[in-house]
């Protein structure tokens, strides 16, 4: 039977009780959320990166995340040597 975990164990996204016990890949199971994703440079196992999350919370924000267009490149500075360079 599905336990609650104890108290404290709450989903960083939805603020509710996360689920222990319950079949494997279940939605309100629980999972660890990088709170920087690693591939935004966030560390893999630091305490201070990881959350606790549902794991169906977890694949909604990883969906957001990836839904947001990426950042535009930023235009390179006009330094003194591209002003060389762009005179010949």
């Amino acid at each position: 039977m599905a336990q609650h975990c104890p108290p404290g164990s709450i989903c960083a996204w939805c603020r509710k009780p996360i689920v222990f016990g319950l079949r494997p890949r279940h939605s309100l199971g629980p999972s660890l959320d990088h709170i920087i994703a690693l591939v935004d440079g966030g560390h893999p196992t630091a305490p201070w990166n990881l959350q606790p999350m549902h794991l169906g919370c977890n694949v909604r924000k990883e969906n957001e995340r990836r839904r947001k267009p990426a950042p535009k490149p930023q235009a390179r500075p006009n330094t003194r040597l591209a002003q060389l360079r762009n005179r010949r």
